[in-house]
């Protein structure tokens, strides 16, 4: 078989293809997409990092690596969902098409709990009085400790965010379509549940994709549902969250404060009032990221493809 990868990729993790992918052809793609080493058309496509961000921002890069690997039998993504135009295009026009959801999971988590450490251990505030040279001692509440954590969305982010939770001793609850079992789990919600969920989370951490189903489900009913002192984050997609009425709650203190690594659209608009509230924390959609991601995501792609090759069911697939 052919495998089609990009040349920066398979140095950096030669070892790990030559050991897995004995007996297979690479084509190597060179950084503006055109193949720099082998010839003909692949079997098996890995959009690893580089591929996937070169394709969000350049149609042209997009098209041409489309025409490419377009028939792959199986082609494995990086993307967190499939919601995205290229990833649809891929799936459309591939045989096997596996997204990365799970290799993002980790420092999404870890994201999480720095926004959640920063409300409840009163840093910004501390950074203010260093600032003053003020000596002033802060009386915040300072743990977590019995404290309720609502996740919408239990896949493997969620699912991360709940391990972590249940390490500072915290309450978890979550929705999620279809049951699953957990012990990091008090009490799961059907997505149906969330307004009953949400009136006593401390924290609400959206893990939703971009779906009709989920198109702002957090809109002013839910704001107003939520404790005066709660936080939102949004790790999610930025389309499940109604921002005009975030931005209202978080004006208004019907909500403590909210931390948004997603944005509806994105970049945000430099006009939203988002921007300038002192209780929103905005950070550009790079949660995801950490040195250990890209092995992650060629983890995933050799398990799949030992799959893929021995007709097992393929993890993540679409």
């Amino acid at each position: 078989m052919k495998i089609c990868i990009s040349k920066s990729t398979y140095d950096s993790f030669k070892s790990d293809f030559n050991k897995n992918c004995q007996g297979d052809e690479f084509i190597l793609l060179d950084s503006d997409g055109e193949i720099a080493s082998g010839d003909g058309r692949p079997d098996i496509a890995f959009i690893s990092y580089e591929l996937m961000f070169k394709s969000l921002r350049s149609k042209e890069f997009f098209n041409k690596y489309l025409e490419l690997i377009k028939g792959s039998s199986f082609v494995q993504g990086s993307w967190a969902g499939i919601e995205t135009e290229e990833a649809q295009t891929l799936i459309k026009n591939t045989g096997s098409f596996c997204h990365g959801g799970g290799i993002h999971a980790i420092p999404i988590a870890t994201y999480v709990f720095a926004q959640i450490l920063r409300s409840i251990k009163s840093i910004d505030e501390h950074i203010d009085l260093q600032k003053n040279k003020d000596w002033t001692q802060m009386t915040s509440v300072g743990e977590l400790t019995e404290m309720t954590i609502g996740i919408t969305g239990f896949g493997g982010i969620g699912q991360e965010v709940a391990r972590l939770a249940k390490a500072f001793r915290m309450k978890v609850l979550a929705t999620k379509r279809t049951p699953v079992s957990s012990d990091n789990l008090d009490r799961l919600f059907r997505p149906t549940e969330l307004n009953e969920m949400i009136v006593d989370c401390d924290f609400v951490v959206n893990c939703l994709p971009a779906s009709d189903e989920t198109f702002k489900v957090f809109s002013n009913q839910q704001f107003k549902l939520m404790k005066e002192s709660a936080m939102f984050i949004n790790v999610g997609r930025g389309e499940s969250v109604d921002e005009e009425s975030l931005a209202l709650a978080l004006k208004n203190k019907e909500i403590k404060c909210a931390a948004l690594d997603t944005t509806d659209p994105e970049p945000l608009d430099k006009e939203s009032p988002l921007w300038t509230l002192e209780n929103c924390f905005i950070t550009p959609h790079d949660s995801a990221w950490g040195p250990r991601a890209p092995q992650r995501a060629v983890d995933l792609f050799i398990e799949n493809y030992k799959r893929f090759k021995s007709g097992e069911k393929l993890i993540n697939q679409v």
